[in-house]
């Protein structure tokens, strides 16, 4: 996995290709039920790499990504954003659609429609299929409870 990593970066290749890519032969698979070889493959990228991913001039300043996200879900119209995402979650894209529903709620903080389909992807994330390690599902377990109480109206927007 480390050479493998090592060989993607100096062959140019960006963070995501390399995560989703590299994997272990079956001859060394043990499951992934505490760790996932795509955040091992992150830590080794940016052990050698460092933070700055050399994707977005944005990457070297302190305004964070939600920012400019909420911009533009404002600008699309909240509501066709989570139109969208509820799309991409029926295509079985819930990777995609929790992209645009942390846009849409970036741009409302307190929607409850948009807090209703934080619930609703992170628990497609966790039907999936393929391996939810301990780590993930935990932290799935914790969100949708945090996204369900703000949906119920019991509490403000949830920390992340």
């Amino acid at each position: 996995m480390h050479g493998e990593t090592v060989a993607r970066i100096n062959a140019g290749q960006d963070i995501h290709t390399i995560m989703r890519e590299v994997s272990l032969p079956p001859s060394l698979r043990v499951g992934q039920g505490y760790g996932k070889v795509a955040w091992a493959v992150r830590t080794i990228f940016e052990a050698y790499t460092g933070w700055f991913q050399r994707r977005a001039t944005s990457e070297l300043y302190a305004t964070p990504p939600e920012a400019g996200l909420a911009d533009l879900a404002a600008l699309a119209g909240v509501k066709v954003v989570i139109d969208h995402a509820r799309g991409r979650l029926a295509a079985g894209e819930p990777q995609r659609a929790l992209a645009l529903a942390e846009a849409a709620i970036a741009a409302e903080p307190s929607s409850r429609e948009a807090a209703q389909l934080m619930i609703d992807v992170h628990e497609a994330l966790l039907a999936a299929g393929g391996e939810v390690n301990f780590w993930e599902s935990g932290w799935l377990h914790h969100q949708i409870a945090r996204w369900r109480a703000q949906a119920q109206g019991e509490s403000g927007r949830p920390t992340r």
